[in-house]
């Protein structure tokens, strides 16, 4: 487990301390920084952080209800392994809920979205250009929560967010691959320009196709099961 004190600092004023130790926790698994099979310790976390263990407790039961975590005999609360099975399931969720975000930010498309969505595919272009995956992966991030953002549904949004947060390991892998992130950047700018010149049956077919290109990527690679 990475040095849990370098994770934590003083709880941020107007949040609490069970808020905090959840995001940052979230920060942590989505990161990598704690990594599949890690135990998280309620005593070790509530010391490194000084706070008491019942915001960490309530802090992992969050965690635990998102399926970032899991209870294992023995082992007590690990960080949550990311199954072909779940991942292929998860795909499938993004897809659908992806598909209504990009629909919904069409239809509501302001002046002030299209000239951002045009500003951050630009920072995409770059990113696939210079063949940094983390950058890519953190442009690619922004363009999806704008995406989110511009539909107008705050629940839409977060489950947009959380369904790709599941997916960040095999995302991760899959910007190892050869020309990915150029594929990727293609297909971005495909939806952005749908969202952009405000055309939903465009916008939800160009996020299904994005879906569709990594499903059959991570298949090809073996992580993910065979589909139809």
């Amino acid at each position: 487990m990475p040095n849990l004190v370098e994770l934590g600092g003083p709880i941020p004023p107007r949040e609490t301390a069970a808020e905090t130790v959840y995001r940052r926790l979230r920060e942590a698994i989505l990161s990598g920084r704690l990594q599949e099979g890690e135990v998280v310790r309620e005593s070790a976390v509530a010391a490194a952080w000084g706070v008491s263990r019942t915001p960490v407790r309530d802090a992992l039961r969050r965690l635990l209800a998102e399926g970032l975590v899991e209870g294992r005999r023995g082992r007590g609360v690990v960080v949550a392994a990311l199954t072909p099975q779940t991942a292929a399931g998860l795909l499938d969720l993004w897809e659908a809920v992806g598909g209504m975000a990009a629909r919904r930010a069409a239809e509501r498309a302001t002046p002030e979205v299209r000239a951002q969505l045009s500003t951050l595919i630009k920072t995409v272009s770059v990113a696939a250009r210079g063949g940094d995956a983390a950058f890519f992966a953190a442009a690619e991030e922004a363009i999806h929560a704008a995406v989110g953002s511009a539909a107008g549904n705050p629940i839409l949004a977060r489950a947009v967010e959380r369904v790709r947060g599941r997916l960040r390991p095999l995302l991760a892998r899959l910007l190892q691959n050869r020309g990915r992130t150029t594929r990727s950047f293609r297909e971005l700018a495909r939806l952005t320009a749908a969202i952009r010149s405000r055309d939903p049956d465009r916008a939800e077919a160009a996020l299904r196709e994005h879906v569709a290109s990594l499903r059959q990527e991570g298949r090809e690679a073996g992580w993910l099961l065979p589909g139809p």
